[in-house]
């Protein structure tokens, strides 16, 4: 099972899906949100296809990927796992997407970024989840416990 405390990353933060190909040259795209199912450890992350071409066919031709996520707090995870599925994202999924993409919007706007530009990133809505199952977790915040594997 997906350890709880990685449950608001998970859920409420961003980062990057990543991939590589079998001659190990690496790509990633922007996760823009995520759902869950910690029962199973099975992760969907929400991407927009026409910026993930490559992670979908490096993903197609050997199945392994990894994840970053964070949020803005800096606590942040690194999932590795076993691709399963593309597909489109349900309603519940992208309300879900849209909400932390507006916070995150103004939390960086906030920050003196300029507005316009994070929104270009962030603004337009993800299409598809590529669905992981998630093998093993590594902690990503700063600080002592850095690089270390979580158990589940």
């Amino acid at each position: 099972m997906i350890p709880e405390r990685t449950f608001e990353v998970i859920t409420a933060g961003f980062g990057h899906v990543g991939s590589a190909s079998n001659d190990k040259i690496p790509t990633h795209t922007d996760s823009l949100g995520a759902s869950m199912n910690p029962d199973k450890d099975e992760v969907t992350f929400f991407v927009r296809e026409s910026l993930s071409q490559q992670v979908l066919a490096n993903l197609e031709e050997n199945g392994r990927a990894t994840v970053f996520t964070g949020v803005a707090s800096h606590e942040a995870y690194q999932f590795k796992g076993h691709f399963l599925e593309a597909r489109e994202l349900t309603g519940d999924e992208q309300q879900a997407s849209s909400k932390n993409r507006t916070y995150f919007i103004e939390g960086m706007s906030e920050m003196g970024l300029p507005r316009l530009a994070v929104e270009r990133l962030f603004g337009v809505a993800p299409d598809i989840g590529i669905t992981i199952k998630i093998e093993e977790i590594f902690v990503q915040t700063p600080g002592p416990d850095a690089g270390s594997k979580l158990p589940f």
